[in-house]
């Protein structure tokens, strides 16, 4: 199982070896230029120039990451705007922990909210949101600790699971293709202590998960690659306790190299002693 142990502190920090995962950049996040924190979900761009992100207050961004020889070493935000309800009025407070993003080439974003469990979607990240069907499940899952991870497969169809299901069984993965309603597409293995809280589809077809791990202290992440014929876990990169902040958003995309990149984000809770930041990982084939 890769693991990589290495604090990565700054840019070009690596912690590379064997063929695991190389930390390409850590980016904090500036509160001055609109990054205000909370921020529990990202897509990129298939280039990785361009990121949408949205925050557990419902704030919904947009912007451009700045690149030097490849590596990240600014963002800046073309669009900042909060989410509305279905009515196109603002999220009320006590509905807007929006923690899921997924985004179709189309533009077209799917938003999945703790607390009152849903999966909205929008035709534009500042347009007014239309609902999707729940299953009976998601009812179920605990205030705190529901569709954290949510992503379009390569067939099209939404996937989303629950952070922590109830009675500590293994992991439902929930689709939805458009039909009647979600069905559980297939169960992951649970492994105590680590929880999904972001998920992607890269290029390659493969389902991507973020695992966190809180000591009470500090955090630990995981990505771990599956491919759903078998849904065998593959651990591509694990960070030692500390070494970022609580990631909690994944997006991946491919570069010139032909080599899959992890571009994660950072809830810092709106806590000052929090990294508000983002992290990217080239990842191993």
């Amino acid at each position: 199982m890769p693991r990589c142990l290495a604090l990565a502190i700054g840019l070009a920090a690596s912690c590379a070896y064997g063929g695991e995962a190389e930390v390409l950049s850590v980016l904090a996040l500036d509160e001055a230029a609109g990054f205000r924190g909370g921020f529990s979900g990202i897509e990129v761009s298939e280039d990785g120039a361009e990121f949408w992100a949205i925050s557990d207050r419902s704030q919904v961004i947009a912007g451009q990451f700045a690149r030097e020889d490849g590596v990240m070493t600014g963002a800046s935000i073309t669009l900042d705007a909060r989410l509305r309800g279905p009515g196109g009025t603002y999220v009320p407070d006590n509905q807007s922990d929006a923690e899921g993003l997924a985004r179709r080439a189309d533009g077209r974003i799917y938003v999945s909210f703790e607390g009152y469990h849903r999966v909205w979607t929008y035709a534009a990240p500042d347009g007014e949101a239309a609902w999707m069907p729940r299953h009976p499940d998601f009812k179920e899952f605990h205030r705190n600790s529901g569709m954290e991870a949510l992503a379009i497969g390569p067939d099209g169809a939404l996937y989303t699971l629950p952070e922590s299901p109830r009675g500590g069984v293994d992991f439902p993965v929930y689709r939805y293709d458009g039909g009647d309603g979600w069905e559980v597409a297939l169960t992951l293995e649970r492994e105590i202590g680590w929880l999904p809280v972001g998920a992607d589809f890269g290029p390659d077809g493969a389902l991507y998960l973020l695992f966190r791990n809180f000591s009470g202290v500090s955090f630990a992440s995981r990505v771990v690659r599956y491919h759903l014929t078998d849904a065998t876990p593959e651990v591509l990169y694990e960070s030692g306790w500390g070494a970022h902040g609580n990631l909690e958003g994944i997006a991946i995309w491919q570069d010139g190299a032909g080599d899959m990149r992890a571009v994660l984000i950072a809830d810092d809770n709106f806590k000052w002693f929090q990294s508000n930041e983002v992290v990217e990982l080239r990842l191993p084939r």
